[in-house]
């Protein structure tokens, strides 16, 4: 009786060593999958440019180039009775890796002096090269003048994967 105590006190042992290996060896290739960026666009030269920086280990890598800006809409709304403007465009980043597309929802508050605040969420929607089948979201920070001639500083920041 004692002997088959053991046993199974040993099959359960083993099981649960099993188990837990398959978890944390799902939970690894799920982390080294899912990546987090960063890129800072300057927009202060004509073409724009860009720099993404990976801020954690995966399959993306650093990449530099150009980006526009195109097809979006604009409304102006009144939050807590302060007006804002909203726009949604889509943005083309075309970098030594290959080129990839985002949508993004950027809100603007002016300043009193001569300065516009922005936040945005965006979307990847498309990729070619490194970026095929690139998926991913996350926000963007910026500052530039009212009138639109010089930004102080814009970053974006985010989750990626490879997806399929």
């Amino acid at each position: 009786m004692r002997w088959k105590t053991l046993v199974a006190a040993a099959a359960l042992v083993v099981a649960a060593t099993l188990v837990a290996g398959a978890a944390t060896a799902g939970s690894a290739a799920s982390k080294t999958k899912r990546q987090r960026i960063t890129i800072v666009l300057d927009d202060s030269a004509n073409p724009s440019t860009f720099v993404l920086t990976p801020l954690t280990a995966g399959p993306i890598r650093q990449d530099s180039g150009q980006w526009s800006a195109c097809c979006w809409t604009n409304r102006s709304v009144t939050r807590d009775g302060q007006s804002v403007d909203i726009d949604n465009p889509k943005l083309t980043f075309k970098g030594q890796n290959g080129t990839f597309t985002w949508r993004a929802r950027i809100t603007f508050v002016d300043l009193d002096n001569d300065y516009t605040v922005a936040t945005a969420v965006w979307k990847i929607t498309r990729g070619t090269g490194a970026y095929a089948h690139l998926e991913g979201h996350g926000r963007q920070a910026f500052v530039e003048k009212t009138d639109g001639t010089a930004k102080l500083a814009d970053q974006a920041q985010g989750i990626v994967d490879l997806g399929r």
